[in-house]
């Protein structure tokens, strides 16, 4: 399932405690630049071991380079029974007015 960054900050502001911003990156492009208050779980790197430790009652909005990985990790989870939502890209998301560091 696929939410616009726009809508995914617009509820990441109305519910910030219940949304829970995953970022699939590698921890190297995790490092580089992030939105702040996100999580890192690396797709490529035991992945399916991570979520299994994730709250399912959370609402996951899920993004990395440019949308590929999000996409098949939100489709891995909601098959799994998370409400778990790609919002591709960490620069659609910047460009939406998410807070980002670098560093």
């Amino acid at each position: 399932m696929k939410i616009t960054a726009s809508e995914a900050l617009e509820k990441y502001r109305r519910q910030p405690q219940s949304v829970v911003l995953l970022d699939v990156r590698t921890p190297g492009e995790y490092r580089q630049l992030r939105i702040k208050g996100s999580q890192n779980v690396d797709f490529y790197n035991g992945f399916d071991r991570q979520v299994e430790k994730l709250e399912k009652n959370k609402f996951y909005i899920l993004f990395c380079a440019s949308g590929g990985r999000s996409q098949a990790a939100a489709a891995f989870m909601r098959q799994r029974g998370f409400e778990a939502y790609n919002a591709g890209g960490i620069g659609e998301l910047i460009q939406a007015g998410f807070e980002y560091e670098r560093g």
